[in-house]
């Protein structure tokens, strides 16, 4: 049973991804080599960046699905460097994500991949990104976006990041104002969450367990990259837009973050079971039953925000919330949100961080959770409040170029105390350290993509508390969600290269 809207949607979208999914585009083959060679000075090899660097300068449209630390930005920058050069530095390219501190991460980390390009490659790589809902010109008060099928936008290339937080109205929305010669890059995590809204966009795109390409695909990208894959299918197919990165080079030689992602992505129950009884440098697998797992919990929370409070100015303060937070897959009880933040303010007032029980306070961290465009503050943003210099508290927070504008606390739209916030609030963010806090029963909302999710925003520490047993019930719960999207982008791939 489908509404009409969605199954409009689903058919723009579909419509519009297989015309740019067709063919392969021309290319100065020995010049695209040259430069491959350039951005990649190691070497060919089984590179899945380099390749997918190749695929991006044959193909119209592109998708770049991979796991934390597998260099999807990395690749991107190169991506963008390549079809520059290629194109004489003229193209009009635009860099977006679905949400604000979607689009402020891209931005840092298009910024630290340009410092690893030659200076005149490095040039020609934008670093200004933007919302998708901005980039589209989005009208709250009529709920309308001014760029569409008869006001399109003005791109040669499109990057947009965070892909598998789409939901299929905002990605018909995009196809439709998009003109039909403007390559497209996807880049997301397959197994991370799907968007909060309708479909399951990004997972349909990517659906096929190894989407694999057509013969001529093959023997181009090894052309120009010194390797490719087997050819899977004869003649062309939408397989040959998607690109997944297999190898992860943020967690080598530690692999308790990266093997438990792997474990929960498997559903091996025995393997994670394994996992509790070892020890890794980035890995605390707590049982809430012990009475140490609840001393190390509480130790963990107070190591994590107590620099916070010993912040000299809101730049600092915001720099050490960036680097630690508490996730949860709950809103409410006292597993959720609401009552670990409780429990963190308390915790605080033990030790003598907080006085008093006011709302307001020095070192109070904020998550916004309704956009307010007048003061450029949108759902998942994230603040501290802290005095100005007249001593009066302000609420603060950092805008794409890293300067910090402050709000009066009367003008703040919904928000909430942000200590802890859930693993749906996360996506689109990473923290150094993580502690991921499951409820003590069994609950729906608990599956294999929300776990994943949350396990994946840390990038140097993970404390996951919760009872091996509930961890693994989740585990085998997968979120399903059916529409008409996956069958219309990969029919005919399943009758052509079965």
């Amino acid at each position: 049973l489908y509404l009409a809207r969605y199954y409009r949607c689903e058919k723009i979208i579909a419509d519009d991804l297989l015309c740019r999914s067709r063919g392969i585009l021309p290319v100065d083959m020995e010049n695209a080599a040259s430069l491959i060679a350039r951005l990649f000075p190691a070497g060919a090899g089984e590179d899945y960046q380099r390749m997918a660097v190749a695929a991006a300068a044959l193909k119209q449209f592109v998708v770049i699905s991979g796991g934390p630390g597998t260099g999807k930005t990395y690749t991107v920058a190169r991506i963008l460097a390549l079809l520059q050069a290629l194109a004489g530095a003229g193209l009009r390219i635009g860099l977006a994500a679905p949400t604000g501190k979607a689009a402020v991460r891209l931005q840092e980390s298009i910024g630290t991949a340009r410092k690893t390009l030659d200076d005149d490659l490095a040039a020609m790589v934008p670093a200004e990104t933007k919302t998708l809902h901005r980039l589209l010109g989005y009208n709250p008060g009529t709920g309308q976006f001014r760029h569409n099928s008869r006001n399109r936008l003005h791109l040669d290339l499109l990057v947009i990041d965070e892909a598998s937080m789409i939901d299929v109205p905002l990605m018909a929305a995009l196809v439709e104002a998009l003109p039909e010669k403007t390559r497209v890059v996807m880049l997301g995590d397959r197994d991370q969450l799907t968007s909060v809204e309708a479909g399951s966009l990004f997972g349909d795109i990517c659906s096929s367990p190894d989407p694999g390409w057509s013969a001529e695909l093959c023997a181009r990208v090894e052309r120009l990259a010194g390797w490719a894959p087997q050819p899977v299918c004869p003649g062309e197919n939408f397989g040959d837009s998607v690109v997944l990165l297999r190898k992860s080079y943020r967690f080598q030689g530690k692999g308790g973050i990266s093997g438990l992602a792997a474990v929960i992505n498997s559903g091996s129950r025995d393997q994670l079971l394994k996992m509790y009884g070892r020890e890794y440098d980035d890995l605390l697998l707590g049982h809430p039953d012990e009475n140490r797992s609840r001393q190390r919990l509480e130790e963990y929370l107070l190591a994590g925000f107590k620099p916070c409070f010993a912040s000299r100015e809101p730049a600092e303060a915001l720099t050490v919330l960036a680097g630690f937070r508490i996730l949860c897959a709950l809103r409410e009880g006292p597993h959720g949100v609401a009552g670990v933040n409780l429990l963190t303010e308390n915790i605080l007032r033990r030790q003598g961080l907080l006085s008093g029980s006011d709302q307001w306070y020095r070192g109070r961290p904020l998550i916004i959770r309704s956009n307010h465009y007048g003061l450029q503050l949108f759902n998942g943003d994230t603040g501290v409040v802290w005095p100005d210099k007249a001593g009066k508290l302000r609420a603060w927070f950092a805008r794409p170029d890293g300067s910090l504008h402050q709000v009066p606390l009367s003008r703040l739209p919904e928000h909430d105390t942000a200590y802890a916030i859930t693993v749906h609030q996360s996506q689109g963010s990473e923290f150094a350290e993580v502690l991921f806090l499951l409820p003590t029963t069994d609950n729906r909302v608990l599956c294999r993509e929300l776990i994943y999710t949350g396990i994946t925003r840390a990038r140097e520490r993970l404390l996951l508390h919760g009872a091996p047993d509930l961890l693994a019930t989740a585990m085998e719960r997968s979120v399903v969600r059916y529409s008409g999207l996956n069958e219309k982008l990969w029919k005919r791939d399943k009758e052509r290269c079965s």
